[in-house]
């Protein structure tokens, strides 16, 4: 027999439904999962800027709980208590901290770092907290160099425009202009003169081909010299030019006492001044010589 309610006990049934799912939800946001055993924790943060609840913790990156809760402890200075609720049966060796930062999209990330410890956290302890720089710190770090940096370039663009708007800057593009048609011309004198060179190389790689054939002619020529029996003829011939040396120089001989005995110079200058006064006295005195022959005949 099926059972019948009302609509007042349904709407209250809806109702309460509704209510149970809430509380999950929001338990669920917050971090907590009723239907499991969890571990929590606290750690002591001296700024939680953009971390939030239901953060995800990444121990090697392998995620093991959420961000509870977050409040405030003390105001001077101004400390932050964080919750963190471990759904993994981790041991927490004594010494590990929390480091939480942002990603490149801004999103809040919590990093549980482990310490090397025998000595294990009870639940309920509390860990020490920090802030990780993120690649957002980063840049805001680097703003105000990009600023400077924007400022250099915005006076070297208007340098430039100053630079192309001065005349001689035209003039300049046209003196390149010309540089570069001179240069064109002179690649076709130098693309004529290749084209004549390669017209000629074929002779002149003949006459180098002849002249090398003509070396290795004379090299195998003198290769073949008797260069012995050469070197034994250029000693005989300087031997024998010794010998006549000696010989002309020696005082035993016809040809050594013509050129080494000084009274052959002596009478031969004698009978030339003999001849000499004789041919002069017949200048002089023809009768003389005359008379003389007349007597003969």
């Amino acid at each position: 027999m099926r059972i019948k309610y009302s609509k007042n006990a349904q709407i209250g049934l809806a109702f309460i439904a509704a209510l149970i799912m809430v509380y999950f939800g929001v338990n669920f946001l917050k971090g907590v999962n009723i239907l499991k055993k969890q571990n929590q924790y606290y750690a002591l943060f001296d700024d939680v800027s953009k971390l939030l609840i239901s953060s995800p913790v990444y121990v090697k990156g392998y995620q093991i709980g959420l961000i509870s809760k977050i409040g405030i402890i003390s105001e001077k200075p101004m400390r932050f208590v964080v919750g963190v609720n471990l759904s993994e049966n981790i041991r927490i060796p004594q010494g590990s901290h929390l480091e939480y930062g942002l990603d490149l999209f801004g999103a809040s990330t919590v990093n549980l770092v482990m310490a090397q410890s025998d000595v294990y956290l009870q639940r309920g302890d509390t860990l020490t907290g920090k802030r990780e720089a993120g690649l957002m710190d980063g840049v805001t770090a680097v703003m105000p160099k990009t600023d400077s940096i924007l400022l250099r370039v915005d006076s070297l663009i208007c340098s430039l425009n100053k630079i192309v708007a001065n005349p001689a800057w035209e003039e300049s593009i046209k003196g390149v202009g010309r540089t570069v048609e001179q240069l064109n011309s002179a690649s076709v004198s130098l693309n004529k003169m290749i084209g004549s060179l390669e017209q000629d190389i074929p002779e002149i790689s003949r006459n180098l081909a002849s002249v090398s054939s003509d070396l290795k002619k004379v090299s195998t020529g003198l290769s073949e010299m008797d260069m012995e029996g050469t070197f034994t003829s250029v000693d005989e011939t300087v031997n024998n030019l010794k010998q006549l040396t000696a010989k002309i120089n020696s005082d035993d001989n016809s040809l050594g006492l013509l050129l080494n005995d000084t009274k052959l110079h002596d009478n031969i200058n004698e009978t030339i001044g003999s001849v000499t006064e004789l041919l002069e006295d017949i200048r002089r005195n023809p009768s003389r010589y005359l008379t003389v022959r007349l007597r003969l005949f």
